[in-house]
């Protein structure tokens, strides 16, 4: 238990309470030892933490802790420098008031600043308070980051878009770099930025970072910023021995320079890297082994490139397929004899089940980043897949036999409802539609469905309709009428696909949504629901305006789960239950364990169950995620997932008593990132011809 009021202080703050991080801050604030001290530091300290220890410093009973009579002695003084610099988190309580908010890392702001505004803290409302040194603060800082040892070379294979030529463009404008210093910078930006900053840098999950933004930050802000990073979701790529000082150095230059243009990939291209490494003709006719394959279950080995196959009543590992770097989404045929899989290389994989062990058959890279694709339905069986790419922002139909390339699409345009133009509009998601011989593409950026239609060998006929921008993953309701989407524009967008229309949009706080889930509740008809990375809740909707118009396109329930970072909310028809992870937590309780509802008892809160405690893992960060059922909705399978060189495990749990039944360890199961049923793959091929 910890009691002092300086711990406290350092261990909350708000996430709002970043927002300043837009401003440059290079010598914002004078030393505080100077005739200035008292303004500046009250400015910092009403721009920083005000919002939740309020103006006065008496913070807000049972949210944030008081400041005032702070005591910062000795050692202790350190410490609370330290938790400015670092954040903290975990519940604690102080003078019989339990606290859980966690406080962000405030380390992008400069040494003068956090100094400036601890002194104003100390000295006003503390009899006893000294002022804060900058050269305190700049001591803990460099402690801090000295405990970090250099990490190996991170800038070889994470993106083959690293490995491409570019044109290069160090202008006088940014800071001075050679051509050597230009190359690996670049590599580094593509191995570790592009997800949320884009290929062209103008912002995708994350803020756009342009050189004439980076130019105004500066240098040595930038690699604060890199270093630390925010409670906004930016990674701490220095304090967590992901990137070293010099790295970090060469990226905050870098960011002040042009974009350097990056290689397209056109149909041409692509069908020179189409490869089959067992063609059609050469393949078995049935199944060649003893496998059920409605048994099998299918996890994703993110850091080796490969897929494991472990047999769901053996508990036993029976295969593993490389299938490039980062898998990520995986579909299969409506048959159930193939898998499909991209990685986040943009490389897509035919997997054939039937083999003995299962092979991959047939290969093509469809991009240099990439996160989903979708087979065609029954009725088209094993005929198709669409597959979409973050760079270059395309769409690439592919015969799903061979992995043939057929059509590409490309999907820059303007954003949805009049606006601008958008140069790198990913593709979010694809799903096959339950009712029309055609694709449901997710435009991520421009708020654009593409209804894209496979078969027949007429011209390219795509329907388009508008939506809300930031698009992201969505899935059907519980009758597979509609399909819903969270957006990064806090909407859920909901989508006819039988009248093929964008029918509601309902204002909710999704930012940062998951596919969600959705079920038939006793009380409100069919539902729908999700959760997301940047808020606590689960938030459910009404999916039937036919027979529950009441209910219809509205929030029924808002309940709070155990953290943010939730990935995957999830059920069965046959469970009571409804599964919700938190890897991305910052409370390491929370990313260990998995929160279990009752669907029918939701606002009765949740059982928190200590999957990582159960695995036997004892090192790393052991991030639970994806829950996954087992065909029967008997038992529900978790991944923990940890660094390569500590062990990581899936855990079977039974949904009924809610214990553990089985753990799977073992040193080729590596970076278990996500988790498949392969009757639940096929089934979603399956349901859409019997809607």
């Amino acid at each position: 238990m910890i009691r002092s009021r300086a711990a406290a202080w350092l261990a909350f703050c708000s996430v709002s309470a970043l927002l300043a991080l837009a401003r440059p801050l290079a010598a914002a604030t004078p030393d505080p030892r100077g005739a200035d001290d008292q303004a500046s530091g009250q400015a910092m300290y009403l721009r920083h933490c005000a919002r939740c220890h309020q103006r006065d410093g008496r913070g807000v009973d049972g949210l944030y802790p008081s400041l005032r009579d702070l005591n910062a002695a000795g050692g202790e003084r350190r410490a609370v420098i330290r938790g400015l610099l670092a954040g903290r988190t975990g519940a604690l309580e102080v003078d019989g008031v339990r606290y859980r908010n966690e406080m962000p890392t405030h380390g992008f702001l400069g040494n003068e600043v956090l100094a400036a505004t601890l002194s104003y803290v100390l000295t006003t409302w503390s009899a006893e308070g000294e002022p804060v040194d900058t050269e305190e603060v700049a001591s803990v800082r460099l402690e801090l980051l000295s405990g970090h040892p250099t990490p190996i070379d991170p800038a070889t294979g994470e993106s083959p878009l690293a490995a491409m030529d570019a044109v290069q463009y160090v202008t006088t404008e940014g800071p001075s770099m050679t051509v050597e210093e230009f190359e690996r910078a670049r590599r580094l930006y593509y191995g570790h930025c592009t997800g949320c900053h884009g290929v062209l840098r103008l912002g995708t999950a994350g803020n756009p970072l342009t050189p004439e933004l980076m130019r105004e930050r500066g240098t040595e802000y930038l690699q604060s910023v890199i270093s630390y990073g925010t409670s906004r979701g930016m990674p701490n790529w220095g304090t967590s021995a992901t990137l070293s000082g010099d790295d970090i150095n060469l990226l905050a230059r870098f960011l002040q320079h042009p974009v350097p243009q990056p290689p397209d990939l056109d149909h041409y291209q692509i069908r020179d890297g189409w490869q089959q490494q067992r063609p059609l003709g050469e393949r078995p006719r049935g199944p060649q082994h003893e496998l059920d394959l409605r048994r099998l279950f299918v996890v994703a080995l993110h850091d080796v490139g490969e897929i494991a196959l472990v047999d769901g009543e053996s508990k036993t590992i029976v295969g593993r397929v490389g299938v490039g770097s980062a898998p990520h989404r995986i579909a299969a045929s409506a048959s159930g004899r193939y898998l499909y899989v991209i990685a986040r290389d943009g490389m897509v994989s035919l997997v054939d089940l039937y083999a003995s062990p299962p092979e991959r058959v047939a290969s093509v890279r469809i991009g240099y980043e990439a996160r989903t694709l979708a087979a065609s339905r029954v009725g088209d069986e094993d005929a198709y897949v669409l597959a979409g790419a973050y760079w270059p922002p395309q769409l690439v139909l592919l015969d799903g036999q061979t992995l043939e390339p057929l059509r590409v699409l490309s999907t820059r345009g303007y954003r949805a409802r009049g606006g601008g133009y958008h140069p790198e509009p990913r593709v979010s998601d694809i799903a096959p539609s339950p009712v029309h011989g055609e694709f449901i593409s997710h435009i991520k950026e421009t708020g654009h469905i593409f209804l894209f239609p496979y078969g027949g060998s007429g011209l390219l006929k795509i329907r388009d309709l508008e939506a809300a921008t930031e698009l992201r993953a969505g899935s059907f309701s519980s009758d597979g009428r509609y399909y819903i989407t969270p957006t990064d524009t806090n909407v859920l967008s909901v989508l006819d696909v039988e009248q093929r229309d964008v029918v509601a949009e309902i204002p909710a706080r999704v930012f940062g949504g998951n596919p969600g889930v959705s079920w038939v509740d006793a009380r409100f008809g069919p539902v729908w629901a999700t959760s997301t990375m940047v808020e606590d809740e689960v938030i459910v909707i009404g999916t039937d305006p036919e027979n529950h118009p009441d209910n219809a396109w509205r929030v029924l329930r808002q309940v709070r789960g155990p953290a943010t970072g939730s990935l995957f909310l999830v059920t069965h028809p046959r469970s009571p239950h409804l599964w919700m992870d938190t890897p991305l937590s910052a409370d390491a309780a929370a990313r260990q364990s998995v929160a279990v509802f009752r669907k029918e008892a939701l606002d009765a809160g949740y059982r928190s169950l200590p999957v990582a405690q159960w695995s036997g893992l004892n090192e790393g960060p052991r991030r639970v995620i994806q829950p996954t059922f087992s065909p029967d909705g008997r038992e529900v399978w978790l991944a923990v997932w940890n660094p390569q060189d500590l062990g990581s495990a899936v855990v079977v749990v039974d949904d009924a008593s809610l214990e553990p039944i089985a753990v799977i360890r073992r040193p080729e199961l590596i970076t278990p990132t996500r988790i498949y049923s392969v009757a639940a793959l096929q089934a979603e091929a399956a349901a859409a011809a019997e809607r």
